[in-house]
């Protein structure tokens, strides 16, 4: 078992013991319990479905309060399922904690990045622009060009334009685990994770 889903709180900085200042992000994880694992005898992969954070009972729907009931678990906000982990039987339906990471683990962190609207190619994908003299008007922002001749007569896949930028997943890998905080149930992360503060974020075990 390693893996947890938790809460972006924010970032601060801490010091180490040799006087180091680090940029840490805190994770605080709430209410997540294991409910149900997944095996290849029955299911042909292995996975454990975890439950994130509480669900007034009015506001969950009949398929999933049948769920719940037969689990035995009150409703939660959030069901995630992750391939390739297992858990005791015993610990099913019992609340985990930070303590499943230890200082010093490298683990990666899996989150969905802030929403920027619709964005241009300066913002989106750092386009330098037209230079603003010579004679130059009119377009200063702009894509470019982004046409061919009769062949191929086409515009490129990945051609960089604007459009929706952000309000995706991404995966930031090799993060460290800088304290772990059992009684508070907070993690301390090295660096930047996806993400607003508040955003639901998962975190693996490298």
């Amino acid at each position: 078992m390693s893996v947890l889903i938790g809460k972006k709180v924010g970032m601060t900085q801490v010091y180490t013991d040799r006087g180091d200042c680090v940029p840490v992000t805190v994770i605080q994880v709430e209410r997540c319990v294991p409910v149900l694992k997944r095996t290849k005898e029955e299911d042909g992969y292995q996975a454990l479905m975890l439950a994130y954070g509480s669900r007034k009972p009015k506001h969950t729907n009949k398929p999933l309060k049948g769920f719940y009931d037969k689990h035995k678990v009150e409703p939660a906000r959030v069901l995630k399922e992750f391939r390739g982990q297992d858990v005791d039987d015993e610990a099913l339906g019992k609340p985990l904690k930070v303590d499943v990471f230890s200082e010093g683990d490298r683990v990666q962190v899996v989150g969905v990045s802030k929403g920027r609207g619709f964005a241009g190619v300066f913002k989106r994908f750092n386009y330098g622009g037209a230079p603003a003299s010579h004679g130059h008007h009119e377009s200063y922002r702009g894509t470019g060009s982004i046409g061919m001749h009769t062949w191929p007569g086409r515009v490129l896949k990945g051609t960089g334009m604007p459009g929706r930028m952000g309000g995706v997943n991404v995966h930031t890998k090799n993060l460290q685990v800088v304290r772990v905080d059992a009684e508070n149930n907070v993690l301390l992360l090295k660096g930047a994770v996806p993400g607003a503060n508040g955003g639901l974020v998962s975190v693996f075990k490298s």
